[in-house]
């Protein structure tokens, strides 16, 4: 149990040490929506792998429960089309995450344009 709490604690670590770059990239608003207020690091990979600056984002709660599949059919979420078109790779990929759980075709054609970019 040791063990696990201290990987924990080493991630966790890790994290912090990225949080000041992630939040002059994120400029105090979420990466994903641009919506200023509560930012949260989410990890892409998650936490069984070393902390990048390539698959992390800072984002606002309600993208956090995009990005875990929860509250997609509010129509809060053509954000989207932005920010998939981003030159930051974890914006890109976090925004084809959530966009590939859309069935809609405005969602299919973004993620299209976000490959042909090299997601």
């Amino acid at each position: 149990m040791a063990k696990g709490r201290e990987k924990h604690q080493a991630y966790l670590s890790a994290l912090n040490l990225l949080g000041k770059t992630l939040a002059r990239r994120a400029k105090s608003k979420c990466e994903l929506s641009q919506e200023p207020g509560t930012l949260e690091i989410f990890d892409l990979e998650g936490p069984d792998t070393e902390p990048d600056i390539d698959h992390l984002v800072l984002v606002c709660p309600q993208v956090i429960d995009h990005l875990n599949g929860k509250g997609l059919e509010d129509g809060s979420i053509h954000y989207l089309e932005t920010a998939v078109w981003s030159t930051e790779i974890a914006i890109r990929k976090a925004a084809i995450r959530i966009l590939e759980r859309i069935n809609e075709g405005w969602a299919h054609e973004a993620i299209e344009n976000a490959k042909s970019m090299g997601e």
